[in-house]
C-alpha cells in the first residue's frame, strides 16, 4: 500500500505550483542562492520553502490518522488555492487561504484520538521551526541562511494560526477533544518559541 495515492500525488503537484506562484513575489531568491542550477528562480524558491511547511503539516495529520486506523486522505482546496492565486494576481497586501486538508473517516467518533490527529499538523510546523533554527545555529550551510530564516517564519506563522482555539483551526479540534493537551501544548510550546525568539532578538541587538 502506497503512502500517497495517485490522486494525492497530483494534488501535491498542484499544491506546489500554486504555492510557488502565490508566494513568488513575497519570498525572493537571494542572488547568491544557486540551488539546482542558475535557472532556480523566485517561483521555485518560494515553492521550495513554503511547500514543505504546508505539505508536512498535512502529512502529519494523515500519518497519525493512518496510525489510528482511519482512512485518511489528503486533498487540496481548489477554492482555497484559487482564492490565494486571485489575491496574488491582484497584488493584495493580505493573502489568507486554506490550501489543503486531510479527511479522516471515523475520527470524530474518538475525540481524544482526533485531538492528537489535529495536533499533529502544528506539531510538524513546530519541528520544522526548530530544524531551521538548528541549521542557522550550526553555521554549516551559510549560503542557505535566508531560506532557513524564511522557513522559520513560515512555520511559526502556520503553527500559531493553526493553534487558534475556535473555528475550523486545528486548535479548536484539539481543545474540544482534549483540553489538557491543548493548553499544555500551547503553554509549553509557546514558552519555548518565545524564549528562542528572544535569544535571536538579543543576539541581533549586539550588532
Amino acid at each position: 500500500m502506497s503512502i500517497l495515492s495517485f490522486n494525492e500525488i497530483v494534488d501535491v503537484l498542484i499544491l506546489t505550483f500554486a504555492l510557488g506562484y502565490i508566494f513568488s513575489d513575497m519570498i525572493r531568491k537571494p542572488k547568491n542562492f544557486d540551488f539546482l542550477g542558475s535557472d532556480f528562480n523566485d517561483f521555485k524558491y518560494a515553492a521550495l520553502i513554503v511547500t514543505p511547511a504546508v505539505l508536512l503539516h498535512e502529512l502529519a495529520h494523515k500519518g497519525v490518522g493512518i496510525y489510528f486506523g482511519y482512512d485518511s486522505i489528503l486533498k487540496i482546496s481548489l477554492f482555497g488555492l484559487g482564492l490565494g492565486v486571485i489575491l496574488k494576481y491582484f497584488n493584495s497586501p493580505i493573502i489568507f487561504f486554506v490550501p489543503a486538508y486531510v479527511i479522516s473517516s471515523g475520527a470524530f467518533g474518538n475525540p481524544e484520538n482526533f485531538a492528537l490527529l489535529a495536533l499533529a499538523g502544528p506539531a510538524a510546523n513546530f519541528l520544522l521551526y526548530w530544524i531551521s533554527d538548528w541549521l542557522l545555529i550550526s553555521r554549516k550551510y551559510p549560503k542557505y541562511n535566508h531560506a532557513f530564516i524564511v522557513s522559520k517564519k513560515i512555520n511559526l506563522i502556520l503553527m500559531a494560526f493553526n493553534m487558534i482555539p475556535f473555528g475550523f483551526f486545528d486548535g479548536a479540534k484539539v481543545l474540544a477533544g482534549n483540553p489538557i493537551l491543548y493548553w499544555s501544548s500551547l503553554i509549553i510550546g509557546g514558552f519555548l518559541v518565545y524564549k528562542n525568539e528572544q535569544k535571536w532578538k538579543n543576539y541581533a541587538m549586539r550588532f
